[in-house]
């Protein structure tokens, strides 16, 4: 299971249910992990990046929370 250290211990196909929005996400805060892990790595100063990794890390959260509500109340008519 993927934990929000990483996303890399997921199976390839769990991202094909997603909406659009959901896989850009995870995009977006995957690229924000591997800038915060070089910034660390490299000994540099990871404020701006960790303001996009807080940034995206918001974003995917919504983006789950708004497919998981859409999953669990599909429309009516």
């Amino acid at each position: 299971m993927g934990t929000y250290h990483s996303l890399e211990s997921l199976p390839d196909d769990v991202f094909d249910d997603f909406p659009p929005d959901v896989k850009r996400a995870f995009f977006e805060h995957g690229r924000a992990i591997a800038a915060l892990r070089l910034y660390k790595h490299r000994g540099w100063n990871d404020h701006a990046v960790r303001f996009q990794f807080d940034r995206s890390a918001r974003r995917l959260a919504g983006a789950l929370e708004q497919f998981e509500h859409d999953e669990f109340n599909p429309p009516l008519f």
